[in-house]
């Protein structure tokens, strides 16, 4: 445009064009500063527009509180008021309550994912850390890593249904078909636990340092996330062997797997980094990088699996990554030390 209005100009009378073209002139400056001003979108801002809605709950291991953020705006909904040291949130079945472990405070908030506020306020084991549901939403699963017992809980009436003691400080409870499987932080094994009698049927060596799981739909597979052994092992569940170990960057923390359920996700505290998992390949194939000191640690996708949401503990943000392209699209910054997120479909 530029290189035009040069030619155009250069090739008459300023003057004489000025007087006798003067609309087409002004045509030509307004297309110019227009054109010009108008930066080219980068691929980065155009998959930013991932369409989405819904919410994402974020805990606060200093501060307290859980983070509701809009996904559509990217921006605060509200902030809401928990126990002290509230490590991981999780959404019951119907998406109708969110449950917050409080680790320094042996409870569980209960939050009305409707209104956002705390409707009840449960004692569990000391040292709770994670929950799960059953599918059917008749059971609630919190692991104790300070009592080495995990908690069965009646969402309904709040019973405990019974109390299972399992390895030293277990982190991760994950039911897979009628086995819970029980990651121990300590022990560096997982515990499966048969659900209809609550007898630990199994113990399977996977690393150092257990955390997080995930597993696949077809109850085929576990993935347990070994924090001290940089790495990812593969559970067989028909076996209950471990059929192979992923290596991953320092400090696996969470692994998930996707909604398509051909690849998995792990976030890599030791080194700030999201890591794809091939799941078929039991391999990484791609790495994401957020920052040296993100303390990359809690994970959720949203419905449709085109976004992931990742906590970031050491720097305080939330990043939301576009895994058709595998890629942070945005980072939003949330209240100190988040490490568990949730994800609620609108």
């Amino acid at each position: 445009m530029g290189k035009f209005l040069f030619i155009l100009m250069g090739s008459c009378d300023m003057n004489n064009y000025i007087v006798h073209f003067p609309s087409f002139y002004k045509l030509v400056i307004v297309l110019y500063l227009l054109l010009g001003t108008i930066a080219p979108i980068s691929g980065a801002q155009a998959r930013s527009k991932v369409p989405a809605a819904g919410k994402i709950y974020v805990t606060s291991w200093f501060g307290g509180m859980i983070s509701v953020i809009d996904v559509a705006t990217r921006k605060f909904i509200s902030r809401i008021s928990v126990g002290v040291q509230d490590h991981n949130i999780f959404l019951s079945p119907d998406q109708k309550f969110a449950w917050v472990t409080n680790n320094n405070d042996s409870t569980v908030s209960i939050i009305d994912t409707y209104t956002d506020h705390v409707v009840k306020t449960i004692r569990t084991g000391n040292g709770p850390r994670h929950t799960f549901f059953s599918p059917d939403g008749s059971e609630a699963y919190v692991t104790n890593e300070f009592d080495d017992t995990v908690t069965i809980i009646d969402p309904v009436t709040f019973n405990i249904l019974a109390i299972v003691k399992v390895g030293n400080m277990p982190h991760f409870p994950i039911l897979v078909g009628d086995k819970l499987f029980v990651t121990n932080f300590g022990s560096g094994n997982v515990n499966v636990i048969l659900r209809q009698t609550r007898e630990v049927i199994a113990t399977v060596p996977v690393g150092y340092g257990p955390l997080g799981a995930g597993a696949t739909r077809d109850t085929k597979r576990v993935y347990a996330a070994c924090h001290n052994s940089n790495s990812v092992a593969v559970i067989d569940v028909p076996t209950l062997r471990v059929i192979a170990h992923i290596h991953t960057d320092p400090g696996p923390v969470q692994v998930t797997v996707a909604p398509d359920q051909k690849y998995a996700y792990v976030t890599n505290d030791g080194r700030g980094t999201v890591q794809k998992i091939d799941i078929a390949a039991n391999q990484v194939v791609k790495t994401i990088t957020i920052a040296p000191d993100a303390g990359t640690h809690g994970i959720s996708f949203s419905a449709d699996g085109k976004l992931l949401f990742v906590t970031n503990t050491g720097v305080d943000t939330v990043s939301i990554i576009d895994t058709r392209h595998d890629e942070v699209i945005t980072n939003i910054k949330v209240t100190t030390a988040p490490e568990g997120i949730a994800f609620k479909r609108p």
